[in-house]
């Protein structure tokens, strides 16, 4: 029983927070003065929130009815342990809640540590916070709004964790550039992985712009969108000054991208689809890794 709230906790998803956070860390040991105790802990609080707003996540969409009418897969459509009663609503409501508020206390101890910047990373914790207890209730109702604002949050995740390792605003356009560029492809995997779900979500009220567009064949758009943007970014980054050479790297994923958006359009069962977010999840993480790897061999 302990094990299922356990896995209630778990995503396939939930590094992302993690290896967004790394993103931020590296550029702070980048740009010296970093740190890394800060940074690491900064980031175990941002992995407790994402772990809270899944949990939330579910419960949601438990109560509104929406989960009885979702093709599960591994990446989409809930853990599937509410409707199966194998963990109860109110525990799992708990459990998200003292998450968060263990989260918060890593936040606040951050902030004692980072006096410099203390306010800006106020500012991140209340926005993530908001996100926590909003998302899945209100703000995916927001036309087109759920999938840049993820994008958003995880990039706030990066620049949180940068700015209270380094205690200092100095490079905080360079920052911003190369955490955006996690943050889009964190809100493409949104994407790939709301594919499945569009009618229910369509019925239950969720106007995200994948819910919003007209199936898999249109879907495919706001996708190919999300990518371009990011390269073009990265690319203009780089042209810059902004961002290392060795970020050119991630332009290696773009094959990768294609066969994903390919897969999006030619969307035919959850089932067969599931290697599609398999792929888009993968290569996200390995996409960050390598954003970090950019920044950490340029140093030697």
């Amino acid at each position: 029983m302990i094990f299922d709230y356990i896995r209630e906790t778990r995503e396939p998803t939930l590094l992302l927070s993690a290896l967004a956070g790394l993103v931020g860390l590296s550029a702070a040991i980048y740009y010296g003065n970093a740190s890394i105790s800060i940074g690491i802990l900064t980031i175990a609080g941002a992995i407790l929130a994402q772990a809270a707003v899944n949990m939330i996540d579910d419960y949601v969409d438990f109560k509104s009815g929406l989960d009885k009418e979702t093709d599960k897969t591994k990446f989409s459509g809930g853990s599937g342990l509410l409707i199966s009663g194998r963990v109860k609503p109110s525990f799992v409501l708990i459990f998200a809640l003292v998450l968060l508020v263990v989260a918060g206390i890593i936040g606040a101890y951050a902030l004692i540590n980072a006096a410099h910047v203390a306010f800006v990373v106020f500012l991140f914790i209340i926005v993530g916070g908001a996100g926590v207890l909003f998302y899945a209730k209100y703000l995916v109702r927001v036309p087109f709004f759920a999938e840049p604002f993820v994008a958003l949050s995880f990039m706030l995740i990066g620049v949180g964790v940068f700015l209270v390792s380094s205690n200092s605003m100095m490079h905080i356009l360079n920052v911003l550039a190369v955490c955006s560029l996690a943050g889009i492809q964190i809100g493409a995997v949104l994407i790939t992985n709301e594919i499945p779900d569009i009618n229910a979500d369509r019925k239950y009220g969720r106007r995200s712009g994948i819910a919003l567009s007209e199936g898999p064949a249109r879907a495919w758009r706001l996708y190919v969108g999300f990518q371009v943007f990011g390269y073009v970014l990265l690319i203009a980054s780089i042209v810059a000054g902004i961002l290392p050479l060795t970020c050119l790297l991630v332009l290696l994923f773009i094959p990768a991208a294609f066969y994903i958006a390919t897969g999006i359009i030619s969307y035919k069962n959850a089932k067969a689809y599931e290697k599609i977010m398999k792929v888009s999840a993968l290569v996200c993480m390995v996409y960050m890794l390598v954003l970090s790897a950019g920044y950490l061999l340029y140093l030697m």
